[in-house]
């Protein structure tokens, strides 16, 4: 079996899929962790979810402000909604 490739979150420590996924989302995370977090999202079904449900609130909120840009309590009160509607498998 081959090892699995690594992990390029760990250099600063172990990272929840929470804290990739924010590191993704808020375009603070490297190609190399982009494309780590996009394998990831393959054998990590709340991690898709997440994600994809996430990436449709950005779009959303970008297409309906006209670029204003959000207060970041906002869209931290939004996620934290959402993440607590989603059940986990």
């Amino acid at each position: 079996m081959n090892d699995p490739a690594p992990n390029p979150f760990t250099n600063s420590g172990k990272l929840s899929c929470l804290e990739m996924l924010q590191l993704v989302l808020d375009g603070q995370a490297t190609s190399e962790q982009i494309a780590y977090f996009k394998k990831h999202m393959e054998v990590c079904m709340p991690c898709y979810k997440s994600y994809s449900v996430d990436m449709m609130i950005k779009d959303m909120l970008q297409r309906k402000c006209c670029g204003s840009g959000i207060a970041p309590e906002t869209l931290d009160s939004i996620r934290q909604k959402i993440s607590a509607s989603i059940k986990p498998l």
